[in-house]
């Protein structure tokens, strides 16, 4: 859970900013989201269009049709499809993710990286997501044949199971090959989140401080990991930045959403959104997949079909998954408020984050609905406003 709340350029503009929102900031918030949303759409066509040309020309069935000459093994002829498909298209999206990583990031203000450090970690990125497309493309194109009826729902329970497993080593295998971490110094602080912790009833394995400082000036706070690995991480932006009060409030937070078990609720209900979407992409598949001129949906060459189609599907339900993560985060905005009681301390983080990190505080609603996994930071400020201690 994070407090960078992404959206896109709103031109709606309420009937009057809250005294702590920088309405200034408000304007160069709307550009800075506005240059993010243009890359992304660019980056989003040109991945389409790359997808598109592979199926037009056959070129995705010719590669295929070539190495199979010399591959006998159909685990080896995924892995040279595989890499060979994500090495190209990493290619063609490197200048967006440079544009929007580094150039956009350095024109607000946000990174503190030189080309060398950011081209670093995406080379770090690139592996990393190399290795996790490459078991889930695995999967797939080895689940499919192997169940022709069923494999939209063993597909399902599956891919649900992985995102478990990434979530438990997140913080002790992928996090740490991008940030370093080490024990909270400040011992008057670390002993106040102890409190906290436990009038949150949540056991955690350490309290650590992230550097996110060597690549930029937002802060953040989590807990993250689940079961043995669970850990609280300070950002130390954060600490440097904010007062113990608002820090305090950035942890109730997310002690609220591990006390009330909002990780594997929310875990719940994506296992059936998932299950739905993989139910309908079946059911929808043997027309698409022909009118590719694509058999089954087990050919290795179809995978293009299976990414365009799949995408299609995820547009199409994303407002359902945000609806729901809203709900849960609101949920945890008022446990916050009442484990800490300090309704002042919520409010000013909340405010500071968004001047500060460029939050647009009054999105348009249509695209709050659609898009937002957070309710924005206006409603937030709002309903702590109106929250009575009890």
């Amino acid at each position: 859970m994070t407090y960078d709340l992404r959206s896109i350029e709103c031109k709606v503009r309420p009937k009057q900013f809250h005294p702590l929102i920088d309405e200034k900031r408000q304007e160069i918030a709307r550009r800075y989201r506005s240059d993010n949303r243009k890359i992304g759409i660019v980056s989003l066509i040109v991945a389409a269009v790359f997808l598109l040309i592979l199926l037009h020309f056959d070129i995705s069935k010719q590669f295929v049709q070539v190495f199979r000459q010399h591959v006998d093994s159909r685990i080896l002829l995924m892995v040279i499809y595989f890499s060979f498909l994500y090495a190209v298209y990493s290619l063609l999206t490197l200048p967006f993710a440079y544009l929007e990583g580094y150039r956009i990031e350095h024109k607000y203000g946000f990174s503190q990286q030189n080309h060398r450090d950011w081209f670093v970690d995406w080379v770090k990125s690139f592996f990393v997501t190399y290795v996790i497309g490459l078991i889930v493309f695995s999967v797939i194109y080895l689940v499919i044949p192997a169940t022709p009826v069923l494999w939209w729902l063993w597909l399902s329970l599956i891919m649900v199971g992985f995102s478990i497993v990434l979530a438990n080593i997140f913080p002790v295998i992928i996090l740490p090959l991008f940030y370093k971490t080490k024990q909270l110094e400040d011992e008057d602080l670390k002993q106040e989140i102890v409190e906290l912790c436990n009038r949150g009833d949540l056991q955690v394995r350490g309290i650590f401080s992230i550097d996110l400082s060597s690549k930029t000036t937002k802060a953040n706070a989590a807990v993250a990991g689940l079961g043995n690995t669970k850990r609280i991480l300070l950002g130390d932006t954060l600490l440097s930045k904010y007062g113990k009060d608002e820090i305090l409030s950035a942890l109730a937070h997310e002690i609220v959403h591990y006390r009330e078990h909002h990780i594997w609720w929310l875990i719940l209900w994506q296992s059936m959104i998932t299950i739905v979407m993989f139910y309908l992409f079946y059911r929808i598949q043997p027309f698409v997949y022909s009118w590719f001129g694509f058999a089954a949906a087990h050919e290795i060459a179809a995978f293009p079909v299976f990414v365009l189609l799949f995408a299609a599907i995820s547009y199409l339900v994303r407002p359902i998954g945000a609806a729901l993560s809203r709900y849960y985060e609101r949920l945890a905005d008022k446990g916050a408020l009442q484990l800490t009681k300090d309704r002042d301390a919520f409010i000013h983080l909340i405010a500071r984050l968004c001047n500060e990190q460029l939050s647009v505080a009054y999105p348009n609603p249509i695209v709050e609905w659609y898009k937002y996994s957070h309710p924005s930071p206006g409603r937030r400020i709002a309903f702590a406003e109106k929250w009575v201690q009890t």
